[in-house]
């Protein structure tokens, strides 16, 4: 179940804060209990999985009812079936039905460092989330209860039990944190991590996989910044230039990239020579990523609702083959899924007053497979009513690139919509440019 509030992004300062959407319906703060006694007694819905997002934006008194109502109409005092609870601690901060909770489920999280304290039980977990911020306070906590680096690092590895093991860990970085001591004109940012805390945890809870998911905005905005002013931690960052990381010795099977939710990282990504008069780094973001969790196997997908590109599909392709290729990568599989507008496939000459269509950047090679999917139209506003989540069919093609001396396989699956190819071009322009991108999706 995805209980969530969404707004439209254009009326953030007079938007309402008193209802939210369940499963993509919307449900006002009066209908909330009798929607979920209707649940339980009519439709004797047993939930295993709950996803919150957002909710902590709610009406103070409203959302913490809502996690009191969710706890006692959804989960039950015994959590009998919940397997999997995803970021309710964002309006708790991590309470006591939360971390009894945490002890029935196979995936949970984001941490709080408060449920983190409670976990000294032994339990492995098929997914375990935890944010950059879990990682500062327990810089700051080991750093409080230590006179100097080596007890620091005592207290670190007693604070992180071997106990707790999970297969897969999904890091959620904040992309626009604050110092608290800017003022005006904040510099939002993704800020610096301390690496051994992130080390420690990867060996101690036997890590197999990674997650990297980077947010555009959360709860937890204001940095802790007493750990930085000792010289005990590595300071890292994934958008620090990647010649300064050192090289992690832990490998992991797979690392996930999740941009579902980014602003400033999927822009730079695919957007940034034409957008960005100032990128914040982000195209060390693949090297960055196999120092610190060495891999063989990199996926990620760069969606379609936050800066969408608009024009020249050969530039963006270009754009992205440059960042995915600045380093001389060995040994990679990297597949990234690219979500475009239509219009990105096509310019107009002004000199013959015509629409053209553009060709395929060089340096890629047009796979045979073809794709498809289902995705929403947009998971940010809801300015039209529950319409916005209905799905949309997108078509894909596959693009490679291979270097087979340094074993690189790079896989870029561009999707358009489908209702956008059926719309938006004729045969005629089509035949006019029998090499052009987007006739491959029609041939």
């Amino acid at each position: 179940m995805k209980i969530e509030y969404a707004y439209d992004v254009e009326h953030f300062e007079t938007r309402l804060k008193d209802y939210i959407y369940i499963n993509y319906r919307k449900i006002n703060n009066q209908d909330v209990l009798p929607y979920f006694i209707f649940l339980n007694t009519v439709v004797g819905v047993k939930v295993e999985k709950i996803t919150t997002r957002r909710l902590w934006m709610l009406e103070k008194k409203f959302k913490l009812r809502l996690h009191d109502l969710i706890h006692s109409q959804l989960i039950g005092t015994n959590g009998t079936h919940i397997q999997s609870l995803i970021n309710l601690e964002e309006i708790c901060d991590g309470c006591g039905k939360c971390f009894n909770i945490a002890k029935k489920c196979l995936e949970y999280g984001p941490l709080r460092f408060s449920t983190l304290k409670t976990m000294t039980y032994s339990k492995n977990y098929k997914k375990l989330h935890v944010t950059d911020k879990l990682f500062e306070d327990i810089a700051e906590y080991c750093i409080s209860k230590s006179k100097n680096k080596e007890e620091c690092f005592k207290k670190l590895d007693k604070t992180i039990l071997s106990t707790i093991s999970c297969d897969k860990l999904a890091i959620w970085i904040n992309e626009t944190r604050v110092l608290p001591d800017e003022g005006e004109g904040l510099e939002y940012d993704h800020r610096h991590m301390p690496r051994e805390v992130i080390e420690i945890i990867l060996r101690k809870w036997n890590v197999k996989s990674i997650k990297l998911s980077m947010l555009y905005i959360t709860n937890e905005q204001m940095c802790s910044v007493e750990w930085l002013r000792y010289d005990y931690f590595t300071r890292v960052r994934l958008n620090d230039p990647y010649l300064e990381t050192k090289q992690s010795d832990l490998k992991f099977n797979h690392v996930e990239v999740s941009l579902s939710y980014s602003l400033d990282c999927v822009r730079d990504l695919g957007n940034r020579q034409l957008i960005v008069n100032e990128p914040k780094g982000y195209d060390n973001f693949i090297p960055n990523i196999r120092r610190m969790f060495q891999t063989d196997k990199i996926s990620m997908e760069l969606p379609h609702w936050y800066f969408v590109p608009k024009i020249d599909i050969e530039k963006k392709m270009s754009t992205i083959l440059q960042v995915v290729t600045m380093e001389q990568h060995q040994k990679l599989s990297l597949d990234i899924k690219f979500f475009v507008d239509s219009r990105i496939v096509k310019k107009f000459n002004e000199e013959t007053n015509k629409e053209e269509l553009l060709g395929i950047a060089s340096g890629y090679v047009l796979q045979e497979k073809r794709l498809h999917c289902f995705k929403k139209s947009s998971p940010f506003n809801a300015e039209h009513g529950p319409e916005v989540f209905l799905d949309n069919k997108w078509i894909g093609r596959r693009f490679q690139v291979r270097n087979t001396v340094n074993q690189f396989n790079f896989n870029l699956d561009v999707y358009i919509k489908e209702k956008e190819l059926e719309e938006g071009f004729d045969n005629e322009l089509l035949h006019e440019f029998p090499n052009s991108f987007v006739g491959h999706f029609f041939a």
